[in-house]
C-alpha cells in the first residue's frame, strides 16, 4: 500500500488530499509516455483505477504545472458537471522529485488498440458521442486540445472514453505549440496558427472515422475529397457527421455540442457494424462454410469418391503452326485432316481449313483487304507479316462476316476462350480493362513466370486506346457494351509461361449482357468457352451495400448455366468441364461495414496480387459472405464447374462522379481511384485452364497440380 500526497486543481493553492493506492501487478502497469513516465494503480477503498504521472525533467514539470492550471479552470467553470469524458487530474505534488500527478485515467489508449473493433457494436456511436462531449467540455470555457488523436484517448469497457493530454491544450486565439503535423489534423494545419475550436471538431471527427471504420482518410485531403469518399457506402449517421464537422464551401465546422446532439438525437445504426454477428447470421455463415468444403470434397473426387487423376497437359510432338494439344473434355477444337488443320472460329463454331482459308489485312476502318503473297525472306520478316494477317471466316445467317488472327492456332496448344459472365452495369468491361492494364504494367506476371503480348497487335492497341487509356489514364467511365448483331472476342493475348515452355492463345468475351441472355445461335460462343469469368455486382444482392438490391437470380449467369448445361454436361461427370473464376466486384463499397468474414480481404495488403497461396481461404471467406447475406444464387453457377475459385476486387476503387457538362462522360476521382486485386481472379483462372504451371498454380489448384 502506498500514500499519495497533493493538492487538489482549482482556484486557489488548492486543498491538501491523501490518497491509499495499490500498485498494479500487471505485464502493463509501467509504461512510458515521453516526457512521462506512468505507473498504473488501484485507489482503495473499492480498487478504483488510476494512473501516477511522473515528470522526467523540467520540461515536463513546466508541462504538468500547466495541466494542473488548465484543468482547474475547467474544474471551476464546470463545478459538479464537470464531463466525465475529460480525464480528472486528482491532485498534485510538485514537493519533491520528480513532481507526480494524480490522473482519474483508466482502461488502454486507442493508439496501442490495434484495430478499433472492440468498440464496435450496439456502443459504437456512444463512443463517438463521448468524444465529442470531452470537446464540447472543453470548448464551452474556451479551451482547444490541439492535437486529438488515438494517442490522447482512453477507453475502458465500464466508463467509456476519456480524453486526456491536457498539457498541450491552450485558450482560443493563442498560437497553437509546434509540433509535427499528423494524419489526424484538419486541412491546412500548421504550428503557430491561432487556436480555434474548429480545429478539435475536425481532428475529433477524422478521429471518429477511424473508430467506426478502421481506416484513415488521407492526410490534408480537401473538403471535397472527403465528401466524394463518404458517398463509397458510409452508414447514414457517419456521413451526416462528417459532412457536417466538413461542410462544403465557406460554412465552418459545427461546434461540438452540436454534433452531440447529432449523434444522440439521429436514428440508430442500421446494426451493420454489429460484432460479433448476431447468432443467426453466425450460423449461416457456418452453413456456408460446411457447403463450400463439401463443394471442394466433390470437385477434387471423380464423382465416385476417388481423388480425380491428375491428366499431364499434352504437348504435341512437333511445332509445326496450327497443331496443339487435344484436351479430352474438349474434342472439337482442332484437329489436322488430310486436307490440313481444321480451326473451330470462337465466334460463330464454324470449322474453318485453315491452311487454304481466305488470308486478308484490316485497313484503317477495318475492311478487310487481300493479303499479298507471303514474299518477304527470311523467318523473322514472315512471322512479322503473319503477326498482321487475319483469316477469313464467313459467319453464319447470325454472326456476320469477320476475321481471326492468324496466330490463333499456331502455337501447339489448345487456345483458351474466358468469358465474362453478369448481367449489364455488373462491371464486367472495367474489371477486364483493369486486368488487361495491370498484366501488361506490373510485374506481377513475371514473378510467376508468365510473359504476356498481343494475340493481335492492331486490334489489341485498338483496345487500349479505345478502352483501357479512357478508362485507366483518363478516369472516364466506360459506357455499357453494346449489344450489336457482330461478335467480336474484345482482344486477346499471347501468354507463354516459362515452366512449361508453352503459349496459349488466351481471347476475351466482353458482350452486352443481353446477348448472354438469348437463345438464338448469335450466343452459340457461349457453349466452346474454356473458362468464366463471373462478376457478382454486390449493388444487386439486397442489403450488401447502403444501395437498394435486388433479389433473384442474375439472369445472364443462369442462363449461361443452362447454355453449358446443355451442350457440356456429360452424366458421368458431376461438374460442368470449365474452370471458373467468381469476382465480387465494386468490393470498395463493401468496406467499413462490419463484413468480419471478408475485412481482412478488402483493406490493402502491399502483395496481395503477388501471393495465390491465400486464394482457397479467400473462396471459402467470399462463399460465406455470399451464402450467409442474400447471394446464394451467385454461387450456384460456380458451385457446378469442375474447378472454381471466389475473389473480391475493384477496378475504380470509387463511384464515378457528375461532370459539370451533362453531356461528357462520367469520371472516377483522381485520389480515390485504384486498381484493387484485379490480377488474382485471371492468375487463377489461368491456373486452373493449365496456362500458368509451377508452384504458384499448384497453391491454386490446392496443391494437386494442373489438371486436378
Amino acid at each position: 500500500m502506498e500514500e499519495f500526497r497533493g493538492r487538489r486543481p482549482g482556484s486557489g493553492d488548492g486543498e491538501e488530499v491523501t490518497f491509499a493506492l495499490q500498485a498494479d501487478p500487471g505485464e502493463n502497469a509501467r509504461f512510458e509516455q515521453p516526457p512521462f513516465r506512468v505507473r498504473r494503480y488501484r485507489r482503495m477503498p473499492g480498487r478504483h483505477p488510476v494512473m501516477v504521472q511522473e515528470a522526467v525533467g523540467p520540461e515536463a514539470e513546466r508541462r504538468m504545472r500547466r495541466h494542473v492550471r488548465l484543468f482547474g479552470s475547467l474544474a471551476d467553470f464546470h463545478g459538479p458537471h464537470l464531463p466525465r469524458q475529460l480525464a480528472h487530474v486528482l491532485a498534485h505534488d510538485d514537493t519533491t522529485r520528480p513532481h507526480r500527478l494524480l490522473l482519474d485515467c483508466r482502461g488502454e489508449r486507442l493508439a496501442d488498440l490495434g484495430s478499433p473493433d472492440r468498440l464496435h457494436g450496439p456502443r459504437l456511436r456512444t463512443v463517438v458521442r463521448d468524444l465529442f462531449e470531452a470537446v464540447a467540455g472543453l470548448h464551452e470555457p474556451r479551451l482547444v486540445h490541439g492535437r486529438i488523436s488515438p494517442e490522447h484517448l482512453w477507453w475502458d469497457d465500464t466508463d467509456g472514453l476519456q480524453l486526456a493530454g491536457l498539457d498541450g491544450a491552450v485558450h482560443a486565439t493563442e498560437p497553437l505549440p509546434e509540433r509535427p503535423a499528423t494524419q489526424w489534423d484538419a486541412p491546412g494545419f500548421r504550428p503557430g496558427l491561432p487556436a480555434a475550436a474548429e480545429q478539435d471538431v475536425h481532428s475529433a471527427a477524422l478521429v471518429a472515422f477511424w473508430i467506426a471504420t478502421g481506416e484513415t482518410l488521407p492526410r490534408g485531403a480537401s473538403r471535397e475529397h472527403l465528401h466524394a469518399l463518404l458517398g463509397q457506402g458510409h452508414e447514414d449517421w457517419l456521413q451526416e457527421l462528417l459532412r457536417s464537422a466538413f461542410p462544403l464551401g465557406s460554412a465552418g465546422a459545427a461546434p461540438a455540442r452540436e454534433l452531440v446532439r447529432l449523434l444522440a438525437d439521429g436514428d440508430e445504426p442500421s446494426g451493420l457494424f454489429e460484432r460479433p454477428f448476431a447468432e443467426r447470421l453466425r450460423r449461416r455463415e457456418a452453413v456456408a462454410r460446411e457447403e463450400f468444403r463439401a463443394l471442394r470434397a466433390r470437385q477434387r473426387t471423380d464423382g465416385a469418391g476417388r481423388p480425380r487423376a491428375v491428366v499431364a497437359p499434352a504437348v504435341s510432338g512437333t511445332r509445326r503452326p496450327g497443331w496443339w494439344r487435344r484436351i479430352p473434355l474438349r474434342p472439337r477444337s482442332g484437329r489436322p485432316t488430310a486436307r490440313g488443320l481444321v480451326v473451330e472460329c470462337p465466334m460463330c463454331l464454324s470449322e474453318l481449313d485453315w491452311d487454304t482459308a481466305e488470308r486478308v489485312v484490316l485497313d484503317e476502318a477495318r475492311g478487310m483487304v487481300p493479303e499479298a503473297e507471303l514474299t518477304p525472306p527470311g523467318d523473322a520478316a514472315r512471322d512479322a507479316q503473319l503477326a498482321r494477317t487475319y483469316v477469313v471466316c464467313p459467319g453464319n445467317d447470325d454472326v456476320p462476316r469477320h476475321e481471326l488472327p492468324y496466330r490463333y492456332p499456331t502455337f501447339g496448344t489448345e487456345p483458351v476462350r474466358i468469358g465474362l459472365v453478369g448481367a449489364s452495369t455488373t462491371g464486367k468491361s472495367h474489371l477486364l480493362a483493369a486486368m488487361i492494364d495491370q498484366a501488361r504494367k506490373s510485374t506481377v506476371m513475371a514473378r510467376f513466370g508468365l510473359r504476356v503480348e498481343a494475340l493481335d497487335p492492331q486490334r489489341y492497341h485498338r483496345y487500349l486506346g479505345d478502352v483501357v487509356t479512357p478508362f485507366i489514364d483518363g478516369r472516364q467511365e466506360l459506357p455499357a457494351t453494346a449489344d450489336r448483331p457482330d461478335l467480336r472476342y474484345s482482344t486477346g493475348l499471347i501468354v507463354t509461361d516459362e515452366h512449361s515452355r508453352r503459349s496459349h492463345s488466351v481471347i476475351f468475351f466482353d458482350v452486352a449482357g443481353g446477348r448472354l441472355e438469348r437463345t438464338g445461335r448469335e450466343s452459340d460462343f457461349l457453349n466452346r468457352l474454356s473458362a468464366l469469368l463471373c462478376v457478382v455486382d454486390p449493388t444487386r444482392v439486397e442489403g450488401l451495400t447502403g444501395q437498394r438490391g435486388t433479389t433473384g437470380r442474375d439472369p445472364a449467369f443462369e442462363h449461361v448455366r443452362q447454355r453449358l448445361r446443355q451442350q457440356l454436361a456429360d452424366p458421368a461427370v458431376p461438374f460442368l468441364p470449365v474452370p471458373c473464376a467468381l469476382v465480387v466486384t465494386k468490393c470498395d463499397l463493401l468496406r467499413f461495414r462490419g463484413y468480419r468474414e471478408i475485412d481482412g480481404w478488402l483493406h490493402e495488403k502491399p502483395d496481395a496480387e503477388g501471393d495465390l497461396s491465400t486464394v482457397e481461404q479467400e473462396s471459402e471467406d467470399v462463399y460465406a459472405f455470399l451464402g450467409a447475406r442474400g447471394g446464394g444464387d451467385w454461387l450456384q453457377l460456380a458451385g457446378e464447374c469442375r474447378n472454381s475459385t471466389l475473389h473480391l476486387a475493384s477496378a475504380t476503387g470509387c463511384g464515378p462522379r457528375e461532370q459539370s457538362d451533362a453531356s461528357a462522360p462520367r469520371r472516377f476521382d483522381e485520389t480515390l481511384f485504384r486498381q484493387h486485386r484485379v490480377l488474382r481472379p485471371l492468375l487463377s483462372l489461368l491456373a486452373m485452364q493449365g496456362v500458368m504451371t509451377g508452384p504458384a498454380a499448384d497453391a491454386v489448384l490446392g496443391g494437386e497440380g494442373h489438371g486436378a
